[in-house]
């Protein structure tokens, strides 16, 4: 798949397989993320551990209920809903806290995992949720067990694995977004 197929084929995947990511493929998905334009530093925390996926999907679910969002409270209130949606992976994306273009470098990075991702065959999402449970107070200890250094913030996270077939929690088609203006 070349990158124009991998761009216009990324999808939002909100339903995954039990079924674990090789890690050849873990590989190529964070060196995509390590090629991407950046302005300075940024870390990723590879979760596959099943219980530290758990706790920090069950973190992410109680701070969408208490964050005052109606949309969040909303996805967070469908039956079943999860917000990591089972994924076999979790990669979090972080930065340093006073750094300027912290979520900029992370978002760019995210988006080359996507389109990696795809391009392996793969299903991924990006996420903003789970920085509710990362950067509240009193979640420390979510912060260390991710390997998250010190005075570093979660800017956002991807999750990948195989796309399951049922896809209950997506938002409908892709659109595209965003205008355009020529100049000139």
């Amino acid at each position: 798949m070349n990158v124009s197929e991998a761009i216009l084929t990324r999808k939002s995947v909100r339903a995954y397989l039990d079924a674990p990511v090789p890690v050849d493929l873990m590989e190529k998905i964070i060196e995509a993320a390590r090629c991407a334009p950046n302005a300075g530093p940024f870390q990723i925390s590879v979760v596959r551990t099943a219980g530290l996926r758990q706790k920090i999907n069950d973190r992410t679910l109680d701070a969408m209920i208490h964050s005052g969002n109606e949309f969040l409270q909303q996805r967070a209130a469908l039956p079943g809903y999860q917000p990591l949606y089972g994924a076999p992976v979790l990669f979090l994306l972080s930065g340093p806290a006073d750094a300027p273009y912290g979520a900029v470098n992370t978002a760019l990075a995210a988006g080359n995992m996507l389109l990696m991702a795809t391009s392996l065959g793969l299903g991924s999402c990006y996420l903003v949720s789970p920085t509710l449970a990362f950067n509240g107070p009193n979640n420390l200890d979510l912060v260390q067990e991710a390997g998250i250094p010190d005075g570093y913030k979660l800017q956002c996270a991807v999750v990948a694995g195989y796309a399951a077939d049922e896809n209950k929690f997506t938002l409908g088609e892709r659109k595209r977004k965003g205008s355009v203006h020529y100049v000139g």
